[in-house]
């Protein structure tokens, strides 16, 4: 497998676990906030789909280095948070 062929695979488990972070989110008496679970849907609506779009599309084989960066990148601050939106908006 060549590194062109590597960078989809990547994007796609870094999408998937940012995903699954999402939703193993448990707010433990955290108060609601329904702009920040509107913002964590739209996350989790966009990374599940950006996952399934690399399976199902003809386009997997464009993903370069940057776009697979960037979903390691994004996971990374997902994981970083466990999963809690409010955390990466947050602006101390």
């Amino acid at each position: 497998m060549t590194m062109t062929h590597l960078y989809p695979v990547i994007a796609f488990i870094a999408y998937a676990i940012a995903s699954v972070c999402l939703l193993a989110y448990r707010k433990d008496g955290a108060r609601h906030r329904h702009h920040v679970s509107w913002v964590a849907w739209a996350l989790l609506v966009v990374l599940g789909a950006s996952a399934i779009d690399l399976v199902f599309s003809a386009r997997a084989h464009a993903i370069g280095f940057l776009e697979a960066a960037r979903a390691v990148l994004l996971s990374l601050f997902i994981i970083g948070s466990r999963g809690n939106v409010a955390r990466l908006l947050r602006s101390e």
